[in-house]
């Protein structure tokens, strides 16, 4: 029988203590090895097995064909091969050889990705949590190091202002662990099942969406590496960079004869590794008349890509020849139809380098691609016509010379990157201190054996003592991960670009500022209706955040990391209680592709180490998740007050206050104010109170702006963002309990999918229980400390009278066209008008009565009293209800949400419906909003659009369409109610 290598590599990991189950009377027949299979089945490990019967060779067989359950299988970390060997080797040696040598090979393998998870202060619970799919730990562990090894490149590049040299993306290739692609049908040589390929950057899935890949998500660095190195070799032929949405990437196969599927054609193509032969044969004036296999020998061009780029047409017909070594590919190019992608995506995939035109037109590239003139009857045009060989179509290449000084400074980069690895296991094997003494000069370590890299370990003679010298990253690398947050692309280019034009005395080039607040998710780019708009101060608050990175250098804390480690974090982070340690997650956040990871791994980390969860928890919330905002004015007042700077009305307060903080030459106090300090300031400002704080914070210029931000509310994480991150950093922990002295944990399921469910309950939970109890923070963290789940929530955090619900936000549109797709699922559906008014909620209880306005103050005492009279007399019971306040002074009823004290938020809209007839006896002065119960299945775009003109005409603002089983989402924006108002269009066709 064949064993399959997942077989291998599960059975290399066992031990004669291993703990295993047989399936009963798993072999049938009266043969030898079903009676042998009855006896050792009753073994309860591995090692009983063998007393009972078992050869070595039916572990392998029994665990391919299912017979065997494996209980508490355990990875351990060792201190040497050796010490893993002689804890195996028992178990292996009663193997036949071959079996035996493929079962150590395997078992080395996992003790070298352990060891490189040990030098990389990677917790290996937290490692197994985030590897997806059919990602195993030595692939995680892999693919972080790759990571992370492209990040100190690109660090390097840009502090140096010097290019990405190919030694540098072979590195990083050659750590990358490729999965086994079975899905790329049309490439695989003949006789293979599988290839090794990975795609970066857009594709699109089975049902049409477009999506970015789980590897550019998860390991952003890689690919921002790849684009940049194609960026930094722009051919002459284009005035602006190669436009491409995706990248594949190929190891250690020769593709065959095929033409690309989903593909817009225009593509480039670079070899990297050490290896013969592997050209690329293209047949340019392939117009797809015949079929691929057809196409003649005589036409095709071969071209080395190993000597450089190589533009060509990935829809015209292409192949690889057999080569001997290592070769990788890396093919540049643009997913079908990728003008279609989403906002979110678009930006995502900018963030990391890809160039994406709005439309079709891919611009100047595909001048250089003129149509195909094909080959009749797919013979050879020379045949045809009597051509010669020039007279073929031409192929564009770029072969590039190397550049000495660069591959000088690649090579002493990599070797001392590596060299600091190395040193970092024998520190951690020592008891987490890093030894000082260095591998040999020129030897390569176990860490650059672990992936065959003997180039990490040794340099070239060119390089001679630099070898010894720091790799360009940060001081606290050693305890950073591989998943940190992804450096912008362009930001790199710009100031390469820069330092070279500096030392070639070259005009300064035009270069676009990089916004660091942009919003990169659609939660970002949707606020609710109570949080401030973006103004043009928050254009200017961006480049205030851009320039503090700068300022600050990298985050100590390491909250960017997707895996995180509050222990590590602490050694490095500001006191915990500090304003300077939040401002330090916010400027995380804000730059971070996913805000909410940052906040998440804030609010784990003072969970693990505040004195006051309760008191500091309660305070972030209202800083983080409350709209109040300070005047301008007040803030120009206390940046003059802290630091003699007046700020004109043209100036944006947060870039003074930081050039005031870095002009400032006073010595403050060392200890950093409170988040405490900040809420009290906040609860009653003033120019003096805010310029203390200011003055407080000294020198922290990240500090300073991200209080000003605050204030202004400019911070750009949403109230959804912080309540996302709350409800995950909830979801990954327990909390701690100080009456039993148990202390925060991280969380423990039994799989991936189970934890990813209860992040999302949570995320919903906590963001409706939060709205439900009017954004009252104490009561939500109150719960949450004592440990409720997502279902018991809602008990704990209810809607009541006298305390206002934060309204649902309705989504608003003028696509009559998307609300109809959106809603045709929707079995049952209503449409009412949307009435021109102020929101408000009515609360009645025991006779009294309060009506809420959108900034949650009691109206009652504006009011004219025969307004209140006739609200009081129309409502009947206790009750809460949504209504709208007209200009005429008139209220109609909307919802009800309180109804004799019992909440109804998490009720039907039917019967939600129904409550207001049992609540309100409607009157002149309040009405009940007037709703009609719809089918989907007549509903049109064109009825619509007739039905919103004549809402228009009644001085309606649109209509609403409503899913009847939809309950009320309070602070979150509904995924069932849709606003439709008149398009200008369709308007001026009224």
């Amino acid at each position: 029988m064949v064993y399959e290598e997942s077989t291998y590599d599960y059975v290399a990991k066992w031990t004669e203590k291993t703990q295993i189950k047989y399936v009963p009377h798993a072999k049938k027949g009266n043969t030898k090895s079903a009676e042998r299979y009855e006896q050792y089945s009753q073994a309860r490990t591995v090692g009983e097995a063998l007393l009972l019967g078992a050869k070595a060779e039916d572990f392998l067989h029994d665990y391919q064909r299912k017979f065997i359950e494996v209980k508490r299988l355990k990875v351990e970390v060792f201190d040497s091969i050796e010490d893993q060997r002689q804890t195996h080797e028992s178990f292996f040696s009663h193997f036949p050889p071959a079996s035996a040598a493929a079962l150590r090979a395997r078992s080395d393998k996992t003790f070298k990705a352990l060891t490189l998870a040990q030098a990389l202060g990677v917790d290996l619970q937290d490692a197994q949590k985030l590897r997806e799919g059919n990602e195993t730990l030595e692939m995680t562990v892999g693919r972080l190091l790759a990571d992370r090894t492209a990040q100190v490149v690109l660090e390097a590049v840009e502090k140096d202002g010097r290019r990405v040299t190919d030694c540098e993306v072979l590195s990083v290739l050659r750590l990358w662990m490729f999965k086994k692609n079975e899905t790329r049908q049309n490439v695989l040589p003949e006789g293979q099942q599988w290839v090794h390929s990975d795609t970066f950057g857009l594709i699109r899935s089975r049902t049409g969406q477009y999506m970015v890949t789980n590897a550019t998500r998860e390991y952003p660095h890689v690919t921002q590496i790849l684009n940049t190195w194609l960026h930094d070799r722009r051919p002459p032929q284009l005035d602006e960079r190669f436009p491409c949405t995706s990248i594949s990437l190929n190891s250690g196969y020769a593709a065959k004869r095929h033409r690309d599927g989903n593909n817009e054609g225009p593509s480039m193509i670079r070899g990297f590794g050490d290896y013969s032969g592997g050209q690329l044969a293209y047949w340019p004036d392939d117009d797809k008349s015949c079929p691929v296999e057809n196409l003649v020998h005589e036409d095709r061009i071969p071209m080395d890509i190993s000597k450089g780029l190589v533009l060509f047409d990935g829809n015209r017909g292409h192949e690889v020849d057999s080569f001997e070594g290592e070769r990788f590919s890396v093919v540049w190019f643009s997913l079908g139809k990728f003008w279609k992608v989403q906002q979110e995506e678009r930006d995502f995939l900018t963030h990391c380098g890809f160039t994406i035109p709005e439309g079709p037109d891919m611009g100047p590239i595909s001048k250089l691609l003129p149509p195909p003139r094909g080959y009749t009857k797919c013979q050879s045009l020379g045949k045809m016509f009597g051509l010669k060989s020039a007279d073929k179509a031409k192929v564009w290449q770029w072969p590039e010379e190397p550049n000495r000084e660069e591959d000088k400074a690649a090579a002493k980069l990599l070797s001392a990157f590596n060299q600091q690895m190395e040193t970092q296991v024998r520190g951690r094997r020592r008891g987490g201190v890093a030894a000082a003494t260095a591998e040999p000069k020129g030897k390569p370590g176990p860490l650059a054996a672990a992936f065959g890299q003997a180039s990490l370990g040794q340099t070239s003679a060119d390089v001679g003592d630099e070898a010894e010298a720091s790799p360009a990253t940060p001081a606290n690398m050693k305890d950073s991960t591989m998943a940190d947050q992804a450096m912008s692309g362009e930001k790199r280019k710009r100031g390469r670009t820069q330092k070279r034009a500096v030392d070639a005395e070259e005009p300064e080039q035009k270069r676009v500022a990089h916004k660091a607040l942009e919003p990169t998710s659609a939660e970002e780019a949707t606020s609710s209706a109570e949080e401030p708009s973006c103004t043009a101060a928050d254009a200017a608050a961006a480049e205030v955040a851009s320039k503090l990175r700068a300022t600050n250098g990298p985050e100590a804390s390491n909250f960017s990391s997707l895996i995180f480690n509050p222990e590590l974090a602490a050694r490095t982070a500001a006191p915990v209680e500090s304003f300077s340690l939040l401002a330090e997650a916010l400027q995380a956040a804000a730059n971070h592709p996913h805000p909410a990871v940052p906040l998440t791994n804030y609010f784990r980390f003072i969970a693990h180490h505040s004195a006051s969860l309760e008191t500091q928890l309660c305070d972030v919330l209202e800083l983080l998740a409350s709209a109040t905002q300070v005047s301008s004015t007040m803030l120009r007042s206390a940046v003059k007050e802290a630091f003699g700077v007046t700020v004109p009305e043209s100036d944006d307060v947060a870039s003074a206050a930081l050039r005031g903080c870095q002009q400032r030459t006073q010595a403050v106090s060392s200890q950093s104010p409170s988040v405490a300090a900040v809420v009290g300031m906040r609860a009653s400002p003033s120019a003096k109170r805010i310029g203390d704080l200011l003055i407080a914070l000294g020198s922290e210029g990240r500090s300073v702006v991200y209080l000003v931000l605050l204030l202004q509310g400019l911070t750009r994480v949403s109230r959804s963002t912080v309540l996302s991150a709350l409800g995950h950093a909830f979801a990954l922990i327990q909390p701690p309990c100080p009456q039993d002295g148990r202390v925060a944990q991280q969380r423990i399921y039994k799989s991936v999918e189970a934890r990813h469910a209860t992040m999302v309950a949570m995320e919903r939970s906590i963001t409706l229980a939060f709205g439900e109890v009017g954004g009252s923070s104490k009561q939500l963290v109150a719960a949450l400390l004592r440990g409720c789940h997502a279902s018991q929530l809602f008990a704990e955090c209810s809607p009541r009278c006298g305390t206002p619900i934060l309204p649902m936000n309705i989504q608003k549109s003028d696509d009559v066209e998307l609300v109809l797709a959106k809603m045709a699922s929707s079995a049952a559906v209503t449409m009412e008008p949307r009435h021109v008014g102020q929101v408000v909620q009515i609360h009645s209880k025991d006779n009294s009565l309060e009506i809420y306005g959108s900034d949650h103050r009691n109206l009652v005492g504006s009011l004219d009293k025969s307004q209140v009279k006739a609200v009081r007399s129309a409502v009947k019971t206790d009750c809460v209800i949504e209504a709208v306040l007209e200009e005429n002074g008139n209220f109609v009823a909307v919802d009800c949400l309180v109804l004799n004290g019992e909440p109804l938020t998490r009720e039907s809209l039917r019967n939600r419906k129904a409550a207001i007839n049992k609540a309100v006896a409607p009157n002149d002065r309040l009405g009940v909003v007037h709703c009609e119960e719809v089918s989907m299945s007549d509903m049109t775009p064109e009825t619509v659009r007739e039905l919103l003109k004549e809402a228009k005409s009644q001085s309606w603002s649109g209509l609403a369409l409503k899913s009847l089983t939809s309950e009320y989402e309070a602070s979150a924006e509904s995924t069932s109610s849709f606003s439709l108002v008149l398009s200008s269009s369709d308007a001026e066709g009224a």
